[in-house]
C-alpha cells in the first residue's frame, strides 16, 4: 500500500513570520522531502517549493484604524483561505505569528468542521495585551509552539497543549558583520530601521531623518554615517514619499535580509522601530534604542489593551530596561538626539561613553540567556509527529 504524502498549509501574513516559516519548511524537507506545502505567504516561501495560494503583500495592515478601514477585504480573504484549506484537507495547518488574523482563521476552520490539527507557532503576546485571547486559543488551537520561556506557565495554567521550542530569532542570526562592510573605522555608523509596514515608515522615518540631520549639524567634528535599512517587502517609493532624498548624505541599502542583518550586527548604534528587529539587535549585542509612533486612535487602543508598560522584547523578557524606549509622544527628535549623545564620549581619544559599553555588556549577558535550542528543527519534528 502506497504511503500517503503529507500536506501542510502555512499561514503567515507578514514578512517576519514568513522568514521563520521558511526555516521550518527547510527542516521539514530534510525529514520528508515529499511533503506538499501550501501557504498564505509570498515569494520567500515560493522559492522554497511552497505553493503560495494567497499573497499577503496587499493585506499587510497594522493598527485598529487600518484594520477597520480594510475589514471587508480582510473578512473576504479569511473566508477564501478557509474554503481553500477545507478543500485541500491538509494533514496540519501551521499558523505563524500574525495572531489577529490567524486566530480568526482557526476559529473559522473549527466552525466549518475542520478536524485536522491546527498548530500555532509564535503565539499571540498574551502577556503584553488582551490576555482574554487565551479562551480563543484553547477553543481553536490544538497545540501552541511557544517561543518565550515564561509563556509556558500561561499555557500550562490554561491547560492548553504546548511545547517550548526556543526562540527563532536567536537561531536566525547571521555571523556578525564588520563595521568596515559599511563605513570607515573612524566613522560612527548608525543604522536606522524605521519599520516594515507603510504606516510605520509614515510615522517613524521623518523623525529619524530630522534627528540624523540635526546630529550632523550639532557635531561637525564627528564623522557620522547614517544608513537606512529598507524592509524587503517595501518599495523605495514609500521612503521618498516620507522625506528620504538620495543627496541628503543618508544612505539606504538594498532591503535583503542578509544586508539588514549585516547592518544590525556591524553598526555602532541602532535606531529601531519597535518590533522583532529589537530582539535581533539585542541578540547581536549592538547598543540601540527603540521607538514607536502611530495615529492617536491606535495609540489609545494600545494603552487600553496593554498589560505591560514595556514594548521592547528584550526589556519584556529581561523584566527590566536594557534599552531606552520612546513611545508615541516621547518619540521625538530631541529624545533621539539626546540618547545618541549619551552613547558618545566627551573624552579626547574616545568615541563611545561608559554608558555605551555598559549597555553592550548587558546585551551580551542577555544573549547568553536566550540561545541554545534548535527552534525550526523542533517545530518540524512536532509537525512530522502530528502528521503520522
Amino acid at each position: 500500500m502506497t504511503k500517503k504524502i503529507p500536506k501542510v498549509f502555512i499561514s503567515c501574513g507578514e514578512y517576519s513570520g514568513e522568514a521563520h516559516a521558511c526555516r521550518v519548511v527547510e527542516e521539514l524537507q530534510k525529514l520528508n522531502p515529499k511533503i506538499q506545502f501550501y501557504a498564505f505567504g509570498s515569494k520567500a516561501l515560493e522559492e522554497r517549493g511552497v505553493k503560495v495560494l494567497f499573497d499577503y503583500k496587499n493585506y499587510s495592515f497594522s493598527g485598529l484604524t487600518e484594520v477597520v478601514k480594510n475589514l471587508s477585504a480582510i473578512l473576504k480573504l479569511k473566508q477564501r483561505i478557509s474554503d481553500s484549506i477545507l478543500e485541500l484537507d491538509p494533514d496540519l495547518v501551521l499558523l505563524v505569528d500574525y495572531s489577529g488574523f490567524n486566530l480568526e482563521l482557526a476559529r473559522a476552520l473549527k466552525l466549518s468542521g475542520f478536524k485536522k490539527p491546527i498548530y500555532e507557532y509564535i503565539a499571540p503576546q498574551l502577556w503584553a495585551s488582551r490576555p482574554w485571547r487565551i479562551k480563543k486559543i484553547k477553543k481553536n488551537i490544538d497545540k501552541v509552539l511557544c517561543t518565550l520561556p515564561f509563556e509556558q506557565a500561561i499555557y500550562q495554567q490554561a491547560q492548553v497543549p504546548y511545547r517550548y521550542v526556543g526562540n527563532p530569532v536567536a537561531i536566525s542570526l547571521q555571523a556578525p558583520a564588520q563595521k568596515q562592510d559599511f563605513a570607515n573605522f573612524d566613522e560612527i555608523l548608525v543604522g536606522l530601521f524605521p519599520g516594515s509596514r507603510k504606516s510605520e515608515i509614515q510615522y517613524m522615518l521623518p523623525i529619524m531623518l530630522r534627528s540624523a540631520r540635526s546630529l550632523i549639524l550639532r557635531h561637525p567634528g564627528k564623522r557620522f554615517k547614517f544608513i537606512i535599512a529598507k524592509a524587503q517587502n517595501l518599495s523605495e517609493d514609500i521612503f521618498y514619499k516620507y522625506g528620504y532624498k538620495q543627496d541628503s548624505g543618508i544612505q539606504m541599502i538594498d532591503g535583503s535580509k542578509s544586508n539588514n542583518h549585516k547592518l544590525l550586527s556591524g553598526a555602532d548604534l541602532l535606531w529601531l522601530c519597535s518590533g522583532t528587529v529589537t530582539l535581533e539587535a539585542a541578540l547581536y549585542g549592538t547598543p540601540h534604542f527603540l521607538a514607536y509612533k502611530s495615529n492617536f486612535i491606535n495609540y489609545i487602543c494600545y494603552l487600553f489593551f496593554r498589560t505591560t508598560t514595556k514594548a521592547g522584547l528584550a526589556n519584556i523578557i529581561n523584566q527590566k530596561d536594557l534599552v531606552k524606549e520612546f513611545l508615541q509622544y516621547s518619540a521625538t527628535e530631541q529624545n533621539f538626539i539626546q540618547e545618541t549623545e549619551n552613547f558618545l564620549s566627551n573624552n579626547p581619544g574616545e568615541i563611545f561613553s561608559t554608558y555605551y559599553h555598559q549597555q553592550k555588556s548587558l546585551l551580551n549577558e542577555f544573549r547568553q540567556s536566550l540561545t541554545g535550542l534548535e527552534t525550526a528543527k523542533l517545530v518540524a519534528e512536532e509537525i512530522i509527529n502530528a502528521c503520522t
